[in-house]
């Protein structure tokens, strides 16, 4: 059954955030094995370097990009249709938390405020 939806993404291009770790690098590995282009967008060099030597280097590739900057995702966006012509998916999976405090009196509006721009404004 799994021969059947091989390559069901071939022609595709997609971006993905927060592309490091986690849910967004098991994405890019299965939208690259499935045959969409992916542009990998994430502020997390070092990290992203070795899943592109993982990865096939052919299909994948990487802008740093901080998805609370405008500039930052305008460049990625612009990045993948200057490359590959057009832009077909935005997979939005960058997410951060904050450091957790045993009481919430703790926690900083500005912080808070780090948080929710991250992860709902971000990519927007």
């Amino acid at each position: 059954m799994a021969a059947h939806f091989a390559r069901r993404l071939e022609g595709k291009v997609a971006i993905i955030t927060g592309a490091a770790s986690g849910i967004g690098k098991a994405a890019a590995r299965l939208f690259t094995r499935n045959g969409a282009e992916v542009v990998i967008a994430d502020i997390q060099d070092e990290l992203v370097q070795k899943i592109c030597e993982n990865l096939d280097s052919s299909s994948i590739i990487y802008v740093h990009c901080n998805v609370t900057k405008e500039e930052d995702l305008k460049n990625v966006v612009n990045t993948a249709v200057s490359k590959y012509g057009k832009l077909d998916i935005i997979y939005n999976n960058a997410g951060i938390v904050d450091e957790i405090k045993s009481n919430i009196l703790d926690s900083e509006k500005s912080e808070f405020e780090k948080v929710i721009s991250n992860n709902l404004i971000g990519m927007g």
